[in-house]
């Protein structure tokens, strides 16, 4: 993986894994459905290539929020599930656009609602993941399926 990934994917993709927003339809596509369940985008699995048609991995290159969310829950990346509960009903898309794709205002606005614990724990961990992610030996790549 080439380009760098901003944090708050991950944030993003806790959230969806948070509110079961993850669909199997089999070992090689998942439906993700947006915060604000506007959209569902499809993922694809093959062959150590992720493809999905969400904007951050259409146009940046980058694996976007429902990437990680797969991979975060087919076990290709580890978490710790006990933070799920701070993620739950996070609206992202309201967020974002209050902030004006301003990602990192929209993850410190996210924060401030936790103590300071488990604002800690939180930010350590999506790094942890954010870096483990980089690590992965796998292709992303956008996708042209419809959105749903």
């Amino acid at each position: 993986m080439k380009k760098e990934i901003p944090v708050s994917k991950v944030y993003e993709a806790l959230s969806a894994l948070s509110d079961n927003r993850i669909k199997e339809k089999d070992k090689t596509c998942y439906f993700v459905t947006s915060s604000d369940h506007s959209k569902t985008y499809t993922v694809l699995v093959k062959d150590g290539i992720y493809s999905s048609n969400d904007n951050a991995t259409y146009w940046q290159h980058y694996a976007g929020y429902p990437i990680i969310a797969v991979c975060l829950s087919t076990g290709v990346l580890s978490y710790d599930k006990s933070l799920l509960p701070h993620f739950k009903n996070v609206n992202w898309k309201k967020l974002n656009t209050q902030n004006k794709n301003n990602y990192d205002l929209s993850v410190n606005q996210f924060l401030s609602q936790l103590n300071e614990e488990e604002k800690k724990k939180t930010e350590e961990e999506c790094f942890s993941i954010l870096k483990a992610l980089e690590k992965l030996d796998i292709k992303v790549k956008g996708n042209r399926n419809s959105l749903i």
